[in-house]
């Protein structure tokens, strides 16, 4: 069938949309030369404050959450396809990998943490909430919201595969699983800078003040926690 085919390619075009790039260019700044020069919800917080940096991870978030939770609507109620979760588990993997190789930044992107939560709510909200209070857990006690992240997301293929599902979504433990697993295979390879850095004992902590915009000539410090999430 051609239709979730289609629906896959959809949501990594929504996954792609680069809204911390787009909102501050409405506001008059350029996200890329701010801190590490990502433009995600943590360089929003810092550059353009509070309110405009939350609403660019929930943007974030919902860009994974609205194509899986309305294509798990619709090829469940309205097309009927007998076995809708591969499907589903494609599109919420797609939308999370337009997020990292955005179609409108040349393949560039971020790290696919606020996008991958989005999807992992859509498809099993349980393991979404469960992977985000591991990342608040880990983030409060280290103060390293990468390690949280990469926590996190460990956690999801593990929570995929062990909580127990009712007769009528039995058959998504293995593609949703899988699912997972893929996920986190991406996320850790987004993260592998910041991996590196926390071996070397050079990645920044929450309340650590963010790398000033980078001159052209001028080498900079460690990269800061600022990263397109």
């Amino acid at each position: 069938m051609l239709l979730p085919w289609i629906l896959i390619v959809v949501a990594y075009l929504i996954g792609g949309i680069p809204v911390g790039l787009l909102v501050g260019r409405a506001r008059g700044i350029d996200l890329r030369e701010v801190g590490s020069g990502n433009i995600g919800a943590s360089t929003a917080l810092r550059a353009l404050g509070p309110g405009v940096g939350t609403a660019v991870w929930i943007a974030d978030l919902l860009k994974g959450f609205l194509p899986a939770a309305w294509a798990g609507w619709f090829l469940l109620r309205q097309v009927q396809i007998s076995d809708p979760f591969p499907y589903l588990a494609g599109i919420g993997l797609a939308a999370v990998v337009g997020h990292c190789f955005s179609p409108y930044l040349r393949l560039r992107g971020g790290r696919g943490v606020s996008t991958s939560l989005g999807a992992v709510l859509a498809l099993d909200w349980r393991v979404g909430v469960l992977s985000f209070a591991v990342w608040l857990f880990v983030v409060a006690v280290t103060r390293y919201i990468s390690l949280g992240s990469i926590t996190a997301i460990i956690s999801v293929p593990v929570l995929m595969a062990l909580l127990p599902r009712d007769q009528a979504h039995a058959a998504a433990q293995g593609p949703y699983t899988l699912f997972g697993i893929w996920l986190a295979v991406l996320v850790i390879i987004r993260h592998l800078p910041n991996l590196r850095r926390l071996l070397s004992g050079t990645e920044s902590k929450i309340g650590q003040t963010a790398a000033a915009p980078v001159a052209e000539g001028v080498p900079s410090g460690p990269e800061s926690e600022t990263e397109y999430r």
